[in-house]
């Protein structure tokens, strides 16, 4: 036997050894002492331990065939094997030749004297390998080798003998074990199947109540179901009648909307043409005359109290004189009107056709220093009259006036009510400052500051 493979049965038997002994230790451990943790070797992630260059042979032949040579490559020549270099050395080894001969190889090659890496003991296995090559001398010197390891070919033997029973035992051991763990698993699946049994069969037992259960409430609906289909056929012929009745409600409410419709068109043609007819009245020159004087004196009493360029709106300005009086005086004076014709007359952008009383609803808190309002305006329910009042405090500036025209106006059909001191009293009532009248004959107006409380 040649001193490399002689190495390789050792290094197999001794790992046997190793792992028996392993075993043992953790069948019955030992104490023992750690041994001192070894200095990290630098490397760079690819398994090669760049700044190591020495080995001994024993750690380079531990691997067999490829991964022998891969990692004889890396330890060696530091570097991944290449195809033509790997694939040379696996037909060394498939030809029979020793490890030994590989390792000197690779060591000795141009690459392997550059790099220097020291392997401990490979020269003269190296140098027995060669020789063994030679014709004569190599056959005879094989035979030496082969005698003289004799007695370490029968010591290995008895080792492996005694390393292949203790792996016997081991197997024994464990297989003892396995089957006693086999038995407490298979008793545990016993008990958990027992219990998992017993509650199945009480969960089978109530789903059969619940099964009886639904049985019974099943038949009672059907007898339920049957009563009822007997009162079906008169709620179906009730029900019949009942439609009937429903169609000719639906006949006569669209009569009804139609007829409705008919007379708020009739209604609103019947007020176009009373606005039209009060639009087309005539008004005497000397009383025109008179109520533009009487727009100018009240205009001049309004100016008395106000900012210069105030904002005024007006409610009911007819054909828009008294806005524009009150224009005429610096003021940024508009009007709403709800007669369209009366509108039409007056002059573009200064009066605008609406409801008064919802144009002032919808005008922003505190955002006017003066509302003129035309007595016209006010309604004959004392409720909406307040509700007015009440919108107006909340649309004028703290400092903010109301000035309530009491006059005839030319173009109204209904009758006015000119009373200045029952309005006076009315503002007062409604929280306005007391208000000061200013009259001009038969006419007046109410001049009435915003009171401090309230919105």
């Amino acid at each position: 036997m040649s001193p490399d493979r002689q190495d390789d049965y050792l290094e197999r038997v001794k790992a046997e050894i190793r792992l028996e002994a392993d075993a043992a230790r953790t069948r019955a451990p030992l104490p023992r002492r750690d041994p001192p943790p070894r200095r990290p070797r630098s490397t760079q992630g690819d398994g090669i331990e760049r700044e190591r260059l020495d080995y001994s042979i024993a750690e380079l032949s531990g691997p067999h065939y490829i991964a022998f040579v891969d990692h004889v490559f890396r330890a060696v020549l530091k570097r991944q094997p290449d195809d033509a270099g790997s694939t040379m050395q696996i037909r060394l080894l498939a030809a029979g030749a020793p490890k030994a001969e590989v390792i000197g190889n690779l060591r000795w090659s141009p690459e392997g004297r550059r790099i220097g890496t020291r392997i401990r003991g490979l020269l003269p296995r190296y140098v027995l390998a060669k020789l063994a090559r030679l014709p004569v001398i190599g056959y005879a010197l094989q035979w030496g080798i082969a005698f003289a390891g004799l007695p370490v070919l029968l010591r290995h033997q008895r080792a492996a003998d005694t390393s292949v029973a203790a792996g016997f035992n081991t197997i024994a051991d464990a297989q003892r074990d396995a089957g006693h763990r086999l038995d407490e698993v298979q008793a545990t699946l016993r008990t958990e199947h027992d219990r998992r049994s017993d509650e199945l069969r009480g969960e089978i037992r109530r789903l059969q109540l619940r099964v009886d259960d639904l049985e019974r409430r099943a038949h009672e609906f059907q007898l339920r179901a049957d009563s009822l289909e007997g009162r079906t056929g008169a709620a179906a012929h009730e029900l019949g009648e009942l439609r009937q009745y429903v169609h000719a409600a639906n006949h006569w409410i669209a009569s009804l909307q139609r007829s409705l419709g008919d007379l708020e068109e009739g209604a609103a043609a019947e007020r176009d043409s009373a606005d039209a007819f009060a639009a087309s009245l005539p008004e005497d020159e000397g009383v025109a005359a008179a109520r533009r004087e009487r727009h100018r004196a009240w205009s001049a009493a309004l100016a008395e109290r106000l900012p210069q360029a105030a904002s005024v709106l007006d409610l009911g300005s007819g054909d828009g004189a008294w806005p524009e009086a009150l224009a005429e005086r610096g003021f940024d004076a508009v009007g709403v009107e709800a007669n369209a014709h009366l509108v039409a007359r007056a002059k573009a952008g200064r009066v605008a056709q609406g409801d008064p009383a919802a144009a002032l609803a919808r005008c922003a808190d505190a955002g006017l220093d003066a509302i003129s309002v035309s007595a016209s305006v006010l309604a004959a329910d004392p409720a909406a009259t307040v509700e007015l009042l009440g919108h107006a405090r909340r649309a004028l500036k703290p400092s903010g006036w109301l000035a309530l025209r009491c006059e005839r106006e030319p173009h109204r059909l209904a009758a006015v009510d000119g009373d200045a001191t029952r309005w006076s009293a009315w503002l007062a009532a409604t929280g306005f400052q007391t208000p000061a009248i200013v009259r001009d004959g038969d006419a007046a107006i109410v001049l009435a500051r915003r009171g401090a409380g309230g919105p």
